[in-house]
C-alpha cells in the first residue's frame, strides 16, 4: 500500500513539473499572444511567491497585536486586488485574447507595490 502511495505521489509530482516546464517553454515576450500571456502568468506567479514568503516571515517576527493589524491589512488588500485588475483588463480587452496579459500584468504590478509596502513593516 505504501509503495502505491509513493508511486502515485511521484507520478503527480512528475506531471506537475512537466506542466511547469511546458508553461516556461511557451513564454516568449516577443512571441504570439498566447506566449506573451504565458510570460505574464509566470511573472505574476514569481512575485506572488515572493509576497507570500515575505508575509510569512514578517508575521513570524511581529507581536500578536501587530500580526492582527497586518493580517487585516493584507486581507483588505487581497479583497480589492483581483476586482481592480479585472476591471482594468476588462476596460481594455474584455473577452479578448489580450485579457490575460493585461490581468496578470496588473496583478504583478500591484503585487510588487504590496511587497514594497510589506518591506516598510520591517522598519
Amino acid at each position: 500500500m505504501m509503495k502505491r502511495l509513493v508511486f502515485f505521489a511521484f507520478m503527480a509530482l512528475s506531471v506537475l513539473l512537466q506542466n511547469n516546464a511546458k508553461s516556461d517553454e511557451q513564454c516568449n515576450p516577443e512571441g504570439t499572444q498566447s506566449q506573451m500571456n504565458a510570460c505574464a502568468i509566470r511573472d505574476f506567479n514569481f512575485i506572488d511567491k515572493d509576497l507570500n514568503r515575505l508575509y510569512k516571515k514578517l508575521m513570524a517576527s511581529l507581536s500578536s497585536e501587530n500580526q492582527g493589524i497586518l493580517r487585516e491589512e493584507q486581507r483588505a488588500w487581497l479583497k480589492q486586488r483581483d476586482p481592480k485588475c479585472k476591471k482594468e483588463a476588462n476596460d481594455e480587452a474584455e473577452g479578448g485574447t489580450m485579457w490575460p496579459l493585461l490581468f496578470y500584468g496588473c496583478l504583478e504590478k500591484v503585487t510588487k507595490v504590496r511587497v514594497q509596502q510589506l518591506h516598510q513593516w520591517k522598519n
